[in-house]
């Protein structure tokens, strides 16, 4: 009889353990598959400053809370939220018209890249993105991050290239940038 409690205490306590664990896991799964987020800036296919948007754990983890474009949205952060959306939205504004700005400064601006080149014009190397945040800054007098420019490849060759730059959220420039043989 003892013998048979004891088992029947150790498959109950069994059972209570699954029953804990897959509640954990369920729990976890619940909380891993979304979070919801009050945005500090516009972001592209998610939403304006301002609003309370879900998103996936690791797309908020890895890109938009180090790059400052989010706040975890927690009771405590949705009450200061409330308080402070209109200055979130009005501080969105001018980051907007700031870049339409620089937009109308940048836009279809010539920069001159020189590099050495083979006879046939292609390069002894390649232009990337940080060569021409470096050329833009030194002939426009315009600072911009190397994240801004949409380059796909390196430029690999002598001639003009179009080259976007991502100023804020939905707003491009477009600069021609001229590579030169050295």
């Amino acid at each position: 009889m003892a013998l048979s409690l004891f088992n029947y205490l150790i498959i109950k306590n069994k059972i209570y353990f699954l029953n804990v664990i897959l509640s954990c896991v369920k729990i976890y799964h619940l909380m891993a598959s979304a979070l919801d987020l009050i945005l500090v800036d516009d972001v592209e296919h998610l939403g304006k400053a301002g609003e309370l948007v879900k998103v996936k754990l690791g797309y908020a983890r890895n890109f938009l809370l180090p790059r400052g474009l989010a706040h975890v949205a927690n009771r405590f952060t949705l009450a200061e939220y409330e308080v402070r959306k209109a200055k979130l939205e009005e501080e969105a504004q001018q980051r907007r018209e700031k870049a339409e700005q620089l937009k109308a400064k940048l836009d279809e601006q010539f920069v001159k890249i020189e590099a050495k080149a083979g006879e046939s014009g292609k390069l002894f190397g390649a232009i990337t993105k940080e060569n021409v945040c470096n050329a833009v800054e030194q002939q426009l007098s315009t600072k911009i991050s190397k994240d801004q420019v949409d380059l796909k490849t390196p430029i690999r060759s002598i001639g003009d290239f179009e080259v976007k730059l991502n100023l804020a959220a939905q707003i491009f420039a477009t600069i021609i940038v001229k590579v030169q043989a050295i």
